[in-house]
């Protein structure tokens, strides 16, 4: 049966620019990432971009994995405004790929996509395989004030990749990296586009207290 006048399929050379469109949008995206962050360019690879590309180039995507072998260390020492890091081998985005705020009675501050920013038990990191706790070189009020900053914003939106600017979206580097700012501390002196984990043991405002590495 002949085809209805007027309903001719277009020219296939139509299509050519629509499979185009995402491309170049992720091109432009990027561009404009790039030139807002000049100041990245010297140092580009001491960035958490940098450490995302090399990590997809050999392999390396997610939050790593590894087998679950408890540490025995004792968290009793740690005080409001601790950092803990755990992480597992092959994580895309450095060795670290957890982190939480000790704020007091055993409890972290830390993000989930399901939960957003929530408190856990923090005895869950003695299973990672890397474990590192620092602590901030700063005066116990100004903690308890980045602890309370913490604790106020609970329950609010997570999301992985979270920017620095704006208080929308969190992840767990971001809620601790934004609550010390307030405070003046700077724990991420690169001004890097968003925080990795193991970026805070690089601070100059932090010392080790404990270390394990796989």
């Amino acid at each position: 049966m002949a085809k209805p006048s007027g309903s001719a399929t277009p020219p296939r050379i139509w299509c050519l620019p629509r499979i185009m469109v995402l491309p170049l949008i992720c091109l432009v995206l990027l561009g404009s990432i790039g030139l807002d962050n000049r100041h990245l360019w010297p140092r580009i690879q001491e960035s958490v971009l940098f450490t995302y590309l090399n990590s997809l180039q050999n392999g390396r995507f997610g939050t790593g994995y590894g087998n679950p072998a408890p540490d025995r260390i004792s968290f009793a020492g740690l005080e409001p405004g601790d950092i803990v890091l755990g992480g597992w081998p092959n994580c895309a985005y450095g060795r670290f790929s957890h982190v939480g705020l000790y704020v007091g009675n055993n409890q972290v501050m830390e993000g989930y996509v399901d939960l957003g920013l929530t408190l856990q038990d923090v005895d869950h990191y003695r299973h990672y395989s890397d474990l590192c706790l620092l602590r901030v070189k700063a005066d116990s009020r100004v903690k308890n004030r980045v602890v309370a900053y913490a604790l106020a914003r609970q329950g609010q939106m997570f999301y992985p990749a979270a920017f620095k600017p704006g208080e929308r979206y969190w992840n767990c580097s971001k809620i601790i990296w934004s609550a010390y700012l307030q405070e003046g501390i700077d724990l991420d002196e690169l001004g890097d586009l968003w925080i990795a984990p193991e970026k805070f043991m690089d601070s100059r405002h932090v010392e080790i207290l404990y270390e394990k590495r796989n």
